[in-house]
């Protein structure tokens, strides 16, 4: 067995041990998936993970509790972390957080009495005691989903064009595999996504696997940008009547691109596709050792 073979046996098996646990714990917890509010009266014993809906909890938690696209209502002992990706934390009068509490695009709001003894991530507000769950102005929403879409958009714009600029060979060499074989590279993209959300969530939730999470979540934006990359030149060339430079097709692509990303959900949803797309022609690429067949037209 040579040194790099034992080399990527032993990074796979440490891999294998750190997310041994979290998976675990992931499997063993509550997961709910909805837009209905999930109301434990009794104290939960078990993981906590909640996606489009609110998480009030009356008696408190024993464990982690994680809420994605929604609330969290601490109304009792919560033993372990509290952490939101765009929601907003509430702790009662009663609640108390011995963990600590993080709030990712959100807010953290502590009424009198409250407690919350870990560090606290994201901005400390006042709070009432008022609670109405996720409730939005439609109007302001999508006017803010427009300028933030906007200037995503125009980042990536920046951001694909350097590296076009910079890795010219690469990005003709993905452009050409996702040219000649975009259903192909539509599947491995997505199966690369798949393994990288059973890879990565389980061992971002462990300290040892924090590591090996953030080194695959790196490589997994770049890979993507060097696919939206190369849509973008795919792009440039079909809308162009002529020969045009590589730069300037990749320009002309990434600028359609980036205006796209306007359109509140479908934008953001289709460039996603289209950057996972381009992340999968790499993975084929690069698996199959692939020249460009023909130029780019």
């Amino acid at each position: 067995m040579t040194r790099k073979r034992a080399l990527i046996i032993g990074w796979l098996v440490a891999l294998a041990l750190s997310a041994a646990i979290p998976i675990s714990a992931v499997f063993h917890g509550v997961v709910h998936i909805g837009t209905q509010p999930l109301s434990l009266n009794n104290v939960a014993r078990r993981p906590i993970v909640s996606i489009g809906s609110d998480t009030i909890l009356h008696r408190g938690s024993r464990s982690l509790v994680v809420s994605i696209l929604g609330n969290v209502r601490v109304d009792g002992i919560v033993s372990n972390d509290v952490v939101t990706l765009d929601g907003d934390v509430f702790v009662g009068t009663t609640g108390r957080v011995r963990g600590d509490v993080l709030s990712v695009v959100g807010s953290v709001y502590r009424q009198s009495g409250g407690r919350i003894d870990g560090r606290i991530g994201g901005d400390l507000h006042r709070w009432n005691g008022t609670f109405h769950g996720r409730h939005h102005d439609v109007g302001t929403a999508a006017l803010r989903n427009v300028r933030l879409g906007l200037a995503a958009g125009l980042a990536l714009l920046l951001v694909g064009t350097c590296i076009v600029i910079v890795f010219p060979w690469q990005i003709v060499l993905i452009a050409s595999t996702l040219r000649d074989s975009p259903y192909r590279s539509f599947s491995a993209g997505v199966m690369g996504l798949l393994i990288f959300l059973f890879l990565v969530v389980p061992l971002g939730l462990s300290l040892a696997g924090l590591p090996f999470a953030l080194l695959l979540v790196s490589g997994a934006a770049l890979a993507w940008l060097f696919g939206i990359a190369a849509t973008g030149v795919v792009v440039g060339r079909a809308l162009s009547r002529g020969p045009v430079s590589l730069v300037w097709a990749s320009a002309a692509g990434l600028l359609l691109l980036a205006i796209s990303m306007a359109i509140p959900f479908v934008g953001p949803l289709l460039i996603t596709a289209l950057g996972l797309t381009g992340a999968g022609a790499l993975a084929v690429a690069l698996l199959g050792r692939s020249q460009p067949a023909s130029p780019i037209r």
